[in-house]
């Protein structure tokens, strides 16, 4: 199992714990495993309740009946908002830097509510990683739910939670981004480095292309050194449900026919044996592979043989 760190919390409307067949339905909580050479340890920045149909405008509420393992008591879709830390020998990278310091009383049409907000500076503290230590974070998409801490208004400091850290992201990414008025990384340009397909970034760390969702979205491939690979996958899909309804559009693709394709790219991937998965917003799911049913599979000792 993935063995816990602290306490797990519940989303806004939700309870503790998960459905009776193992699939789960809430947010984890602070968790760290050791997969071959790797450590990977989930840091949790926010817990989102989302509306199902909104969020997925092709289903209908009854397509939601058969998934009521992944919702709340009170019917919405549990999805967690976070960064991986990944450690390999000398290697310590984060993938992705959270929600950052959010209200949650601004909501946007697709959702209900935000629970256990701004955490992961505190959950870092508590593994004794120092932010400004870290000489990498590598984006899988440029969403402010994903640059979160790395933005210059994250805290006090401009240059952001990471002071020293090159900004891995995908190429294409600034395509799709809305500059507004600023940098949307701290430090601009200056600190980016734009990253093509294939691109080994770190011992066993390996870009992934996977458009749609947004221009420049990019998976990051991790080899474990036992044979075995895990796939950060961001946004690619959103929740356990696209296994099964790769079909179904996200509200926030930007290009919907091309992040399908890429859904079922990347499924068909996951379902090949030694190659998991890690889905951020997979509330308390997050790693696992695709079974031979074609359903997602969360993580345990029996997953891993």
């Amino acid at each position: 199992m993935v063995t816990p760190v602290g306490k797990t919390d519940a989303v806004a409307d939700g309870t503790r714990g998960g459905g009776a067949d193992g699939s789960g339905s809430r947010l984890p909580g602070l968790w760290r495993r050791t997969i071959g050479e790797l450590t990977l340890t989930y840091v949790p920045d926010a817990g989102v309740a989302m509306i199902p149909t909104r969020v997925y405008p092709l289903s209908t509420p009854q397509d939601w009946d058969g998934h009521r393992t992944h919702m709340t008591g009170e019917g919405h879709l549990a999805m967690g908002c976070g960064a991986l830390l990944v450690e390999r020998g000398a290697t310590r990278l984060l993938i992705d830097a959270g929600h950052g310091s959010i209200s949650g009383e601004d909501v946007e049409h697709f959702q209900h509510g935000f629970a256990h907000v701004r955490t992961l500076p505190a959950a870092l503290t508590e593994l004794g990683v120092d932010p400004a230590d870290l000489e990498m974070v590598a984006f899988t998409h440029l969403h402010g739910d994903h640059t979160g801490w790395a933005r210059p208004d994250a805290v006090e400091d401009p240059r952001s939670l990471f002071t020293t850290a090159r900004w891995m992201v995908g190429e294409g990414e600034l395509k799709g981004a809305a500059l507004g008025d600023g940098p949307i990384l701290a430090g601009g340009d200056e600190r980016i480095t734009f990253v093509a397909d294939g691109t080994e970034i770190a011992d066993g760390v390996r870009a992934w292309s996977l458009p749609g969702h947004t221009p420049g979205h990019t998976a990051w491939i991790l080899d474990t050194g036992d044979g075995r690979s895990i796939v950060a996958f961001g946004d690619a899909m959103h929740s356990p449900v696209q296994v099964r309804h790769p079909d179904w559009r996200v509200v926030l693709d930007a290009h919907p026919d091309e992040a399908e394709k890429s859904r079922r790219r990347l499924i068909d991937h996951l379902a090949r044996d030694g190659v998991f998965g890690f889905g951020v917003h997979f509330a308390d799911q997050q790693l696992g592979t695709v079974d031979g049913s074609g359903r997602w599979r969360p993580w345990s000792d029996e997953t891993t043989g």
